[in-house]
């Protein structure tokens, strides 16, 4: 069972992080999914997304959850009935994060086509703080703000107005961003974490 780590952060949060390596029959046959999740299973045409969906219900079990405890909105964000859930997953790993604050992860492989597209989430400010060249720093820029995204659940979002990292400290591992909207800013911190060619950071409101 390549659980790959699972942390309590503080009294309501715990990030737990699963390694893909078994075929598709060993994964379905740990989990108890309901009817809903049959159906969602089944539509999936890559072969891929469905081992990502098995991988993340092994992880609801982990962190104490059944598969009928997690529905969806409309949109696709998943809820909880008591806190805040995020997921994100790569071809290789899985995170899910429970907290009862808000709260949003992000778990990405390091990609050069982030440099192809920086121009659509990097700000001025992050350009003259950050070395935005690097790709580790890129990417864990990147991260903070899909885990902003999920964390505020706000359609039309802009990630470079609406969205400013201000602090990203390897050694400690701190991450600090602003949300900001109509002239009011939002702070959220979290933390970041880097293994093999991936990055991870998760970021709380409060």
């Amino acid at each position: 069972m390549p659980l790959y780590s699972i942390k309590k952060i503080d009294s309501s949060t715990t990030l737990a992080i699963w390694k893909i390596e078994e075929d598709f029959d060993s994964l379905l046959s740990s989990v108890t999914l309901n009817s809903k999740s049959m159906e969602r299973l089944e539509v999936f045409s890559s072969d891929k997304r469905k081992l990502e969906f098995l991988a993340t219900r092994n992880l609801f079990t982990e962190l104490g959850l059944s598969d009928s405890d997690v529905t969806y909105r409309d949109d696709g964000a998943p809820i909880i009935k008591d806190g805040y859930i995020s997921i994100s997953h790569t071809s290789e790993f899985v995170a899910v994060i429970i907290s009862g604050k808000r709260v949003g992860v992000d778990i990405e492989r390091k990609r050069q086509q982030l440099f192809r597209i920086a121009n659509k989430f990097i700000n001025d400010n992050e350009k003259s703080k950050f070395d935005v060249k690097s790709l580790e720093i890129l990417s864990v820029i990147w991260n903070s703000k899909e885990a902003m995204f999920k964390l505020c659940s706000r359609q039309g979002i802009d990630f470079r107005q609406n969205m400013n990292v201000t602090g990203i400290d390897f050694e400690t591992k701190d991450v600090v961003s602003e949300l900001i909207f109509d002239d009011k800013m939002i702070q959220v911190k979290g933390k970041l974490d880097i293994f093999g060619n991936h990055t991870l950071v998760y970021l709380m409101k409060g």
